[in-house]
């Protein structure tokens, strides 16, 4: 699958797209606390994190390409499957979705490229694809997610809190239906 808008292109990652991938990746703070993973410093761990995602089997990884700056990519989109405990909830319980999560550079958030990317993605998933639902979910302080979430018409779920590394967080589960 490809989608193209105004001002991007959405595409599957191919291994060419590495230095891209280094240029946005390689120390971006916010991404690792945001998404509760560890920061990528060099580009050995960028090489790992980027292998990993790219032969996932279960997952679609696309690159959100600029077309203005001759398709550089800078950032991604991932599709999976849903959480099982997600899926099971009584309103998602024998439906068809997916999962999304998401990243863009640092250098281009707050211009609108991922809102135009997550929308194409959506409007495909829901209305060519034929799926029931779409979740999403954000951490509960990453307040600009939220807000994004809701833009895209997003509505709550359910909340999920766990620990990690000895510190307890809690999740919000959202989905957008048809």
């Amino acid at each position: 699958m490809m989608l193209e808008t105004d001002r991007i292109l959405l595409r599957l990652y191919r291994q060419e797209d590495f230095t891209d991938y280094c240029d946005y990746i390689i120390g971006d703070e916010e991404r690792g606390r945001m998404m509760l993973t560890d920061v990528i410093r060099n580009e050995e761990e960028a090489r790992e994190s980027f292998d990993w995602k790219l032969n996932r089997d279960s997952e679609h990884w696309y690159a959100l390409c600029l077309k203005k700056e001759n398709n550089k990519v800078i950032g991604g989109i991932t599709v999976h499957p849903v959480p099982e405990e997600l899926a099971q909830h009584p309103l998602l319980l024998n439906k068809r979705g997916v999962s999304l999560s998401f990243s863009i550079s640092p250098n281009y958030r707050r211009r609108g490229l991922m809102e135009e990317a997550v929308r194409a993605l959506n409007d495909h998933l829901l209305h060519v694809e034929g799926l029931d639902y779409i979740q999403c979910g954000y951490m509960d302080y990453n307040l600009a997610s939220r807000d994004f979430q809701r833009k895209l018409g997003f509505t709550y779920l359910c909340s999920e809190t766990f620990e990690l590394d000895g510190k307890e967080y809690t999740s919000i589960e959202n989905i957008l239906v048809k």
